[in-house]
């Protein structure tokens, strides 16, 4: 088969565009039958992308939600002759009428539109698109059992459409040098959590960061919380809410920081700390248990299903119990090692090599 892979997002250092990169890879790694063509917004810059040599790249320059998207890319597409595409998000046009697979990582601006999807047309194109690419699509992919019950029902398509094909880490490994290097950058002075992810509503950095007041308060000062990741525009209140808690000279800004610096400050954490209220699957708090790290997050499904035994749990909405559950992890070493282990040991369960050869068979059954 000749396959087409949209990887517009994938130089995005986060989320879809990791999960974009990182399972292209490892599907041309691991396919030497079919043909690959893969669409960057930027093909010029493909050298950056290790692992695409065996593949066609051709440039695509299209937003997403653009009208260039709904009309030149599919026209592009289609001069492609492909047997079929996989489109990495559910952006996918609507006047392309060949087959295709479309991953839909969550339905979370149905649940929680948020400032993104305020405005009504941006409402109607959001909700036109994913329809089409959820009615459309040979087969659905999605990265939890969470998410997979959550489109069934909120798109109106049968669950045998979709398919569960979990996310992995793609672990850097780091020396006690590069954690100390980390720390010296960042001016982490202390004893650290540490949070990972861009700065939006639904990730309640807000009551985290009142949990980590009361921590302080309650229970001692020895301690500081690394938000490593960047700000949201469409959320400038977020961390906002953040900077205004009591003790905030020990919250900690990173902005975008390398692959390196985050596993580096991920090992040289006491824990990983989300207090998020929506997930699709949750990769931060998967990467961090790679290297060891335990996690204290929200009580949420997706959570539980993901990390298991390897975190403990908090109720998001209550910031004393944050702060329990959060003075528990970094005070009691021998639960904490227990933990840590149990996070490591999980972590194994997840692989980017599964999940391309998951996804394979995937588009073979499509053939």
């Amino acid at each position: 088969m000749k396959i087409g892979i949209d990887l517009r997002m994938a130089d995005a250092n986060y989320g879809i565009g990791r999960y974009s990169m990182e399972l292209a890879k490892n599907i041309i790694a691991a396919d030497a039958k079919n043909k690959y063509t893969l669409f960057l917004r930027n093909a010029k810059g493909a050298e950056n992308f290790q692992g695409f040599n065996k593949a066609e790249l051709v440039q695509a320059d299209f937003r997403h939600y653009s009208f260039a998207e709904q009309t030149s890319f599919a026209k592009l597409l289609k001069a492609c002759d492909l047997d079929l595409v996989h489109f990495m998000n559910f952006n996918v046009p609507v006047f392309y009428n060949k087959p295709f697979i479309a991953t839909i990582h969550d339905v979370i601006h149905h649940k929680l539109p948020g400032n993104k999807k305020r405005r009504f047309l941006h409402r109607l194109a959001y909700k036109m698109v994913i329809s089409h690419a959820a009615k459309a699509a040979k087969k659905i992919i999605t990265v939890s059992n969470f998410s997979k019950a959550e489109i069934a029902q909120t798109l109106k398509v049968p669950p045998q459409k979709i398919s569960v094909i979990y996310e992995a880490a793609a672990v850097i490994p780091v020396s006690d040098s590069d954690i100390a290097e980390a720390r010296q950058k960042f001016a982490i002075t202390k004893p650290y959590i540490i949070f990972v992810g861009v700065m939006e509503r639904k990730k309640n950095i807000g009551a985290l960061a009142r949990g980590f007041d009361i921590l302080k308060e309650k229970y001692g000062d020895n301690l500081q919380l690394v938000l490593a990741g960047k700000e949201d525009p469409h959320y400038p209140e977020v961390a906002a809410q953040a900077k205004s808690i009591k003790y905030s000279k020990d919250l900690i800004f990173t902005g975008i920081i390398t692959d390196k610096e985050k596993y580096a400050l991920y090992k040289g954490a006491r824990a990983f700390v989300s207090a998020s209220l929506y997930e699709g699957f949750g990769l931060p708090g998967v990467e961090a248990m790679a290297v060891g790290t335990p996690l204290v997050v929200s009580n949420i499904k997706v959570f539980n299903e993901v990390y298991d035994n390897g975190a403990i749990y908090f109720d998001a909405q209550n910031p004393q119990d944050i702060a329990q559950k959060i003075n528990l992890i970094v005070t009691d070493e021998k639960y904490r090692q227990l933990v840590a282990n149990n996070a490591f040991s999980r972590a194994q369960y997840f692989s980017w090599a599964t999940a391309a050869e998951q996804t394979i068979k995937t588009y073979e059954a499509c053939a």
